[in-house]
Order: structure tokens, then sequence, then C-alpha cells
């Protein structure tokens, strides 16, 4: 089975033959899944009155159960302060969430999920849970294990290369 990555590939070839099979695949499809998942999920959650970047911003609420700061938010998704501070401002504008002092330091703000945050949150998470199990029982089961263990395995060779470019400055 060849797909578009397959094709991109052999036009490199072609082009650059020095790069012969040393072209990784993975990474193109990594990003080419990504961006298909986002494109869909923002499709099934726009039902919801939400798209996957405020999905996101409520799913940290709802799994803390509490009140969090926008910073904890930003670490959580692995985000700029300012990526979610404009995040917060869309959520905030369709009400379901809501920013409130800190009730040890007034001069911070706290983030909650209003009840119409908490009454969305959840039927769109078995949203994108139904629609990921669809996508992956599309897959053999020992595929889908493999996937995983390796996807597991990649993530932590790159968070172990970004540590190590942050000790160097």
């Amino acid at each position: 089975m060849t797909d578009e990555v397959d094709e991109a590939q052999a036009r490199w070839r072609l082009s650059r033959p020095e790069i012969g099979d040393r072209l990784p695949g993975a990474f193109v499809r990594i990003l080419r899944i990504n961006n298909l998942v986002r494109g869909l999920t923002d499709t099934a959650l726009s039902g919801y009155g939400v798209d996957r970047a405020g999905f996101e911003v409520l799913a940290v609420l709802a799994r803390a159960g509490e009140p969090v700061s926008p910073a904890r938010i930003a670490d959580e998704l692995h985000l700029t302060r300012a990526a979610v501070t404009k995040r917060l401002r869309q959520v905030e504008a369709t009400e379901m969430v809501r920013r409130r002092p800190h009730h040890q330091d007034g001069r911070s703000v706290v983030i909650e999920l209003t009840g119409r945050g908490s009454a969305t949150v959840f039927p769109a998470l078995d949203e994108i849970v139904r629609l990921e199990n669809a996508w992956l029982g599309e897959l053999p089961e020992t595929d889908r294990a493999a996937l995983d263990t390796g996807l597991r395995r990649l993530l932590a060779v790159l968070v172990e290369e970004e540590g190590k470019r942050a000790e160097d400055g």
C-alpha cells in the first residue's frame, strides 16, 4: 500500500538521488495526520460550539477538577502564555469559562469551567473518543499496540532532545 508520502519521497529521489532511502516518511505522516485530525475534530466539535483549541482548554480544566492558573494551562498544553491568553478569550466569549481572582493572591486570576463549559466538555470528549477509536479501529490490534508503543518511545526521544536544547540555551 502506497500513500501520498511515498509518492512525494519518490519524487524527491528523482530530483535528489543522493538522498536515497534516508528520507523518513514517518514525520511527514505524523504532521499530515495531525492536520487531518485537527480538521476532522474541529468539524465534530463545532456542534458543541467549540474548536479543538478551545476544547483543549476545557479539557485541562475538567481534568483538574478545580480552577487553575493560565500558566498551568500553558504548561499542560505546551503553549506560550500569549497563545493561552488568545484561547481563553475565545472560550470566555462562549461563556464556557470565567476568570476570577485567586483566593490567596488577588493580583492573579484562576480560570474555571462554567456550567455551560461543564455541560459541553464531557459530551465533546465522548465525541472525540468515539472518533479516535473509530479511526484506530481500522487498524488491527497489533498495529494499534505497535503504533502506541512506537509513538511513546519517539515522544520520549524528542522530549529529551528538547530538554538538552533548553539546557544548552
